[in-house]
């Protein structure tokens, strides 16, 4: 992790053996990547396919903020247009801050476990492994119920055109799930059997994507309605009755900030990164500026080209955004072909999701975090992907996707936890950062010392020196607490037991049983990150 390494550098490595780790073997590193995963006491063992392009493509197409926003605009509204553009803009600050943040400790321990590595790492060592393990379970979980929500939004969009174009068409939501296991299968097929030439798909969805946001835009900017440009900028609606605007902006907010979560997907790709202490951080933000800008972009002219804004806000429309495509290009057609390409990238945020997913969960059965880890862990021998890991989220999205036959009200409910769970995630490690970097733990790499015991830890690559790096890092820690208590809030101001936010409920609910099932069960075999390698000694 130290600035300057020579990638050609032999590394002799103390490889234990067996659950105590007796005996000794050693082994010669030959590049900077193996080095640093080695630091942290993993053995390389996936292939690095992915490039500074590709990682851009992988977190851009994670995402999807453009497309969120399509879709999810006049949904999530309080606060009205300028509760949206305004709230948007801080959304956005706040998350190039966390992922700034995050950025560093991707640098620092450059590992596929991302948050439960880092927390293992930096907590107390009274503590390091209850931590460790709660967040691991918490990520998984996240992990797991974005997948659902990317598989079953596309499903539902693509449902949607097919309404659009036969009016007559009996929608059910069983016709959702069976159309869900569909895209699933497919992205199961790309992920394991073109799974060695991800990172060149990844690129062509980048692609698609950019090209893709100005197909909607000049459609919207060429044919759609003029709206007036005063009322966007000053229509102050309180759609949830909260009787006070702010209030009602800060609860609108929950819309946008799924919009930009999930972006640590590249942080679980690391071990296939080349270079992955400088280009997880740097792609993670190219990405976050990316998508922030065409989301941006994508906001304004939808509320400036949507015609009659209070119109489409008293709508009770399933779909708003189709309504305005067809409203705008005035073509059926356009407006099934336009939503149905928002349907497949949402699908291709999936794949992503399904990859980067699986990853964290590999990564966490090789710590025995998780039953049946010594199965789940096993990488294919031709291809070097977890196979095996990837199976288990795929089964697992069919098998929740199941409760849309039954109520797709439920399932919305289940699949609130995202946002909760992603913060809590990204919550644990970088309060720990903060402690160590105000304690002085942290050494530069030019001046460490592997010997002392003031500063254990060593600052990788990529980071924010000095007091700047501080205020972010607390910045990026007052932004989530904020972004987690307003995820908590319904939109509306007494709800009815339908419009109840119960995502709470559910994080609450997740936390205590992954606590039940560490006491219970975890504590006995969970140590923390298993050292794989230790690095002994080192010659040129």
């Amino acid at each position: 992790m130290a600035d300057g390494f020579p990638t050609q550098s032999q590394i002799e490595l103390c490889s234990p053996r067996g659950n105590d780790f007796p005996g000794t073997s050693t082994e010669t590193l030959l590049t900077r990547d193996a080095l640093e995963l080695a630091r942290v006491g993993k053995k390389e063992v996936m292939k690095r396919r992915f490039r500074l392009a590709s990682t851009v493509g992988f977190a851009s197409s994670l995402m999807i903020t453009w497309e969120a926003m399509m879709m999810s605009v006049i949904n999530d509204s309080s606060g009205g247009p300028p509760g949206l553009i305004y709230g948007y803009i801080g959304v956005w600050i706040a998350f190039l801050s966390i992922f700034v943040s995050m950025g560093e400790l991707a640098s620092m321990i450059p590992s596929a476990g991302g948050q439960y590595h880092w927390t293992s790492i930096l907590a107390p060592a009274s503590s390091k492994r209850f931590l460790s393990h709660i967040t691991g379970s918490i990520t998984i979980i996240a992990w797991e119920t974005v997948a659902v929500g990317n598989y079953v939004i596309s499903a539902s969009v693509l449902q949607g055109t097919v309404e659009l174009g036969r009016p007559q068409y009996d929608p059910k939501g069983w016709h959702v799930t069976f159309i869900t296991w569909g895209i699933l299968l497919v992205s199961l097929l790309v992920v394991t059997y073109l799974g060695v030439v991800l990172p060149a798909i990844e690129i062509f969805i980048l692609v698609i994507h950019i090209f893709g946001f100005f197909a909607v835009l000049f459609s919207l900017i060429a044919l759609g309605p003029q709206s007036d440009a005063q009322s966007v900028f000053s229509m102050l609606v309180d759609l949830g009755n909260w009787h006070d605007i702010t209030l009602s902006s800060f609860v609108g907010l929950q819309g946008t900030a799924v919009a930009f979560v999930g972006m640590d997907g590249a942080i679980h790709m690391a071990e296939e990164v080349e270079n992955s202490s400088i280009v997880v951080p740097q792609s993670m933000l190219l990405a976050i500026v990316i998508n922030g800008a065409l989301g941006f972009a994508m906001l304004i002219t939808i509320l400036l080209k949507s015609g009659d804004i209070q119109a489409l806000l008293d709508s009770d429309t399933k779909y708003p955004f189709m309504f305005v495509l067809e409203n705008s290009t005035q073509s059926k057609t356009a407006a099934i072909i336009l939503s149905s390409m928002l349907a497949i990238l949402t699908a291709c945020a999936g794949l992503s999701t399904l990859a980067s997913g699986s990853r964290m969960l590999w990564s966490f059965s090789r710590e025995k975090g998780v039953p049946g880890w010594n199965w789940i862990r096993q990488v294919h021998p031709r291809t070097t992907l977890p196979n095996h890991s990837i199976f288990i989220i795929v089964i697992a999205t069919a098998l929740i996707s199941l409760i849309n036959v039954g109520s797709n009200y439920i399932l919305n409910i289940t699949l609130s936890l995202i946002m909760q769970a992603f913060f809590a995630s990204y919550m644990i490690p970088l309060s720990l950062l903060l402690y160590r970097r105000m304690q002085g733990h942290i050494a530069d790499p030019k001046e460490a010392n592997a010997d002392s015991p003031d500063k254990p830890y060593i600052w990788g690559p990529f980071r924010v020196k000095g007091w700047l790096g501080i205020a972010n890092n607390i910045f990026s820690i007052v932004c989530l607490v904020i972004m987690f208590l307003f995820g908590c809030w319904p939109l509306q101001n007494h709800p009815s037991p339908r419009e109840v936010n119960y995502s709470i409920a559910l994080t609450g609910g997740a936390t205590v049983l992954a606590v039940v099932y560490y006491l219970g069960w975890a504590r006995r075999v969970y140590r923390g990150p298993v050292v794989e390698v230790r690095v002994y000694a080192s010659s040129r």
